[in-house]
């Protein structure tokens, strides 16, 4: 799923951003986007089952939860005028991730500020039964 949602960064080609093949973390932890402003990170992609039945013939029904997060970040002082309308497009990203069997599609946005930066974080949650 990493690889989709990079491919469809790429697509949108934000003016004035690059896009990062790394990951948003070095070999120590540090974060990359921190570092490097306007700079797309994506993160590997998660995978969790949520088992929501359990039958007496030792069967299981779960959710099986796909997700990947979006870092960038950007000077608090002097936000871009585009930065709503790309988070927006953003966030529609999860329409075209292609995980067979998606059930349900969501897309999350968190924002934080360190110092004079805003982290901009997004997560895309496909879930699909298993």
């Amino acid at each position: 799923m990493r690889e989709q949602v990079l491919a469809q960064v790429r697509s949108l080609a934000p003016t004035g951003y690059k896009i990062s093949k790394e990951l948003p973390y070095d070999e120590s932890g540090t974060a990359l986007y921190l570092k490097n402003p306007k700079t797309i990170y994506v993160d590997v992609t998660n995978i969790d089952n949520d088992t929501f039945l359990s039958t007496l013939d030792g069967s299981n029904f779960s959710n099986q939860i796909t997700s990947v997060r979006l870092y960038f970040t950007i000077d608090a002082k002097n936000i871009p005028a585009d930065y709503d309308t790309l988070v927006t497009n953003l966030r529609a990203i999860k329409e075209s991730l292609n995980i067979s069997g998606a059930i349900n599609r969501e897309s999350f946005v968190s924002t934080d500020y360190q110092g004079d930066v805003l982290i901009s974080e997004l997560e895309y949650r496909l879930t699909r039964l298993n």
